[in-house]
């Protein structure tokens, strides 16, 4: 009987000391709340007391003094209805995340038509672009351009742009002219002439010529005698903001940037500088547009700032944005399985790719221990899944 008292004294005083122990932890949880609640007041006073006792210096350095330390405390010592407010809000997004979701089902399916729109004024590329051009140009003229000494600086400019344009992409076609020839044969392997063709050849590439040199002495004219640009007043920030979002815009330059980008061979790029000149355009382009958009609304310009913000922001930003970072994400992520060759690996290879048989200063390696640039394995993996050397499929560890 002894024993068994002394036991049950013993189960007593260890249920005792736990009861003691749940309900102290309680007390400094009650406790780390209230205070809490304290310390956070000064955030909840009229005009923000720590503002206008010391300023905003005061107000960040009790922000990274305090905050953390709650946060910890709160975290280590939470109140027993922590968890049922957070299973209480729990279950209130789940009854609300059903009538969410068909309320999106309803305005997708209204917006399914507008976006079916936006896709088919995206194809229409020519069109699109000089939409936007004309809506960014016109911004800035509001904006940075002063009515009373310009008018039209817009138009004027579109219009210069695009003459240099025609006189870049026509000096292009000279310089990438492989056929000098001004006859055409009747088929590719014969050396009968096609008379109407070739006049018809003749005379369009003197139309050629003689436009483009037209044109350039126009320019030359109208900027020597400044006649016609009376009201044509751009300044620098202006000219600055319009040319850069055209030469990011327009498909002539477009298509000569990754050029001249890959005459720096940079090893980190792999051969995709125009997957990665394609994103860098429309985020730049995207951006530039971005904060024209509450100064027009600033200025009261509520139509020329709707029209921005939903063309050149929101369509052109979701659609050629989204286009261009899919591409690259696609093209990095099927070379994601393959590693790196190493400075030391190339170094000792002094081989060359095997399929576009150039010197390799970056390489990609195969399961099968093969090298190739990144570029032509990329290509190489959209025709097939196979090694171009050994016709092995690729395994993976």
């Amino acid at each position: 009987m002894g024993m068994i008292s002394r036991v049950r004294g013993r189960i007593r005083s260890d249920s005792f000391s736990k009861i003691q122990t749940i309900r102290s932890e309680d007390k400094i949880a009650n406790i780390v709340w209230l205070l809490s609640l304290v310390l956070l007041l000064p955030y909840w006073a009229p005009r923000g007391l720590l503002v206008a006792l010391g300023g905003a210096w005061l107000m960040a350095a009790y922000t990274c003094l305090v905050v953390p330390v709650l946060i910890s405390a709160n975290y280590k010592y939470p109140a027993r209805w922590y968890p049922a407010v957070a299973k209480l809000a729990q279950e209130a997004a789940r009854r609300l995340r059903a009538p969410f979701v068909r309320v999106l089902g309803v305005l997708k399916a209204i917006y399914a038509p507008l976006d079916r729109a936006e896709v088919m004024f995206l194809q229409l590329n020519n069109l699109s672009t000089m939409i936007s051009q004309l809506l960014i140009f016109t911004a800035c003229d509001r904006l940075l351009v002063s009515q009373g000494q310009g008018r039209l600086t817009s138009l004027y400019s579109l219009m210069f742009y695009n003459v240099i344009t025609y006189s870049v992409s026509y000096v292009r076609e000279i310089c990438t002219k492989e056929d000098w020839s001004p006859y055409v044969n009747v088929t590719r392997h014969s050396r009968v002439k096609h008379l109407a063709m070739s006049a018809t050849k003749i005379v369009l590439e003197w139309t050629k010529a003689v436009t483009f040199i037209v044109t350039i002495t126009f320019i030359l004219l109208t900027l020597g005698l400044e006649q016609g640009l009376e009201h044509y007043r751009p300044n620098f920030l202006y000219t600055l903001i319009t040319g850069v979002y055209y030469l990011l815009t327009e498909r002539t330059f477009l298509e000569l940037w990754p050029i001249g980008i890959s005459a720096l061979k940079l090893e980190r790029l792999e051969g995709m500088e125009v997957l990665y000149f394609g994103v860098w355009a429309r985020g730049l382009t995207t951006a530039i547009a971005i904060p024209l958009v509450p100064a027009l609304a600033w200025y009261e310009r509520w139509r020329l700032a709707a029209c921005v913000l939903y063309v050149c922001v929101f369509v052109h930003g979701r659609h050629r944005l989204g286009e261009a970072l899919a591409k690259l994400n696609e093209a990095r992520g099927s070379l994601a399985r393959f590693r790196r060759a190493t400075s030391e690996e190339l170094s000792t290879l002094e081989d060359v790719c095997a399929v576009c048989l150039g010197n390799m200063r970056s390489a990609r390696v195969t399961p099968c221990a093969h090298f190739f640039h990144a570029d032509c394995l990329r290509k190489c993996l959209a025709a097939s899944d196979r090694c171009p050397i050994c016709v092995r499929p690729y395994v993976f560890c």
